[in-house]
């Protein structure tokens, strides 16, 4: 597997995502081919979506993660909230990489806007396989430091469920899915990193997964809190989903 980085320029509130990665893929003289998945960082589909809101106070702030989330579960210094089926800090919106006295929003249905990336790039690219993945970073309950995690994704089965199948010594498998999507977040979230090095874009080439033009959507990573193996963890808020 390879993973390419693409690096563009400083970025603008409602700018073209298909015409800056075009210029990054010229920069790089590069260009997609069939088979290829491109991770694309969240923020920059938000920033072509023009989700950029000025937040003038953290009160301001806070009635605004309110108002992003699905369902607010802890209200404390960092609000608690589920957006989308994800588990997250603050809706999702983010105070980093943008400018003074202004926040980015999640965008606006990730899974629509993956399927239409992919859509356009093929005919542009001419291909008949290509995968999108829309990435953000993400913290792991009891773990130091920020992951990628995939809000959006299409073209590819991004869960691979692997139950039934034979473990080294022939023991069938039980629960065990593997998160495809949120692997390749992760993977080129090391070269996206967290703050200046322009990087919103990274081709992996060269893995092999379930291609498919189904439609994926948020049930595709989600698990109902009941169902999930730290239930006993969870508050009632969250239970009663």
């Amino acid at each position: 597997m390879q993973l390419t980085p693409l690096k563009t320029r400083l970025l603008k509130s409602g700018e073209d995502l298909l015409r800056n990665l075009k210029e990054a893929l010229t920069r790089k003289k590069e260009t997609l081919k069939n088979g290829d998945i491109l991770v694309i960082a969240s923020k920059v589909v938000a920033y072509s979506q023009s989700r950029l809101v000025v937040v003038k106070s953290n009160k301001q702030f806070r009635e605004l993660i309110k108002k992003e989330a699905d369902k607010v579960l802890m209200d404390k210094e960092m609000v608690i909230t589920l957006k989308n089926h994800v588990l997250i800090p603050n809706a999702g919106i983010d105070k980093s990489n943008t400018p003074s006295g202004q926040v980015v929003l999640w965008p606006i249905k990730p899974f629509e806007t993956a399927r239409n990336i992919r859509e356009q790039l093929m005919k542009i690219y001419k291909i008949k396989k290509l995968g999108i993945v829309i990435s953000d970073s993400h913290c792991q309950p009891l773990r130091l430091g920020t992951s990628g995690i995939a809000i959006g994704w299409a073209g590819f089965e991004g869960v691979h469920d692997v139950r039934g199948t034979n473990d080294l010594y022939g023991k069938k498998m039980q629960y065990t899915r593997i998160a495809v999507a949120d692997d390749l977040a992760s993977a080129a979230n090391l070269l996206m990193g967290e703050t200046d090095a322009c990087i919103p874009f990274v081709i992996v080439r060269g893995l092999q997964v379930r291609w498919t033009n189904q439609k994926a959507s948020e049930k595709d990573y989600f698990v109902a809190p009941d169902k999930c193996i730290y239930s006993s963890f969870y508050n009632k808020k969250l239970l009663d989903m």
